[in-house]
């Protein structure tokens, strides 16, 4: 028996546009990319923690 889930899967692989499809994994994949944190070892990740560091000392909220 198929269940609902595998159902709704062949439906959208069925009315699926092959390249549309390729072109919206490419655009989440650029989004996600975008997202990532800035590393930790990287002058601009330094400057964050002290910004941070120094305005939980001194009262400011971020």
């Amino acid at each position: 028996m198929i269940d609902e889930k595998q159902l709704e899967e062949q439906k959208r692989q069925r009315c699926a546009d092959p390249q549309l499809w390729w072109t919206v994994i490419q655009q989440t994949i650029a989004w996600v990319d975008s997202q990532q944190t800035i590393p930790r070892a990287s002058k601009e990740g330094c400057l964050l923690r002290q910004r941070k560091f120094d305005n939980r000392h001194s009262g400011q909220s971020e």
